[in-house]
């Protein structure tokens, strides 16, 4: 019951994630067409396969919550601005992350394995949002 839980709320988020990307690329393709091709030329995770996927997903929210955990809380955090630009750096990787994989690989991203590891990602993933980060908002994030 419980991996059942984990992929329906997985699914869910790769749903919503996608639905977002969809929506926002139809209001930012009149104004960034040419910002858009460049991403996709130097867009390093379109090689990577499903477990690639995975351990640079599971990189990004170690990096970020090593970050925000030398800090008491966020608010302290969201002060230093240096700080704040390379989270908003690794939100950014994320989204790009994401959007990538799901368009290359679809349904194999909800395939659990031993190097795709859904619940482990999503676990991680919820400590990291309990801290006050969203990566999902990408370089958009609010701190």
């Amino acid at each position: 019951m419980k991996n059942y839980l984990t992929t329906f709320l997985l699914s869910l988020t790769f749903f919503l994630f996608a639905s977002i990307i969809g929506c926002s690329k139809k209001s930012e393709a009149k104004t960034k067409p040419l910002i858009q091709q460049k991403q996709k030329t130097l867009n390093i995770y379109s090689k990577y396969d499903v477990c690639d996927c995975n351990k640079e997903a599971l990189e990004i929210i170690d990096i970020t919550s090593e970050i925000r955990n030398t800090f008491d809380s966020i608010d302290e955090l969201k002060n230093q601005v240096q700080v704040k630009n390379e989270i908003k750096r690794l939100a950014k990787n994320y989204v790009l992350l994401l959007e990538t994989c799901f368009n290359n690989h679809n349904s194999k991203m909800f395939a659990p394995s031993d190097c795709n590891n859904l619940e482990l990602l999503n676990n991680k993933k919820l400590k990291l949002i309990d801290l006050g980060i969203q990566l999902e908002q990408g370089e958009k994030i609010r701190l």
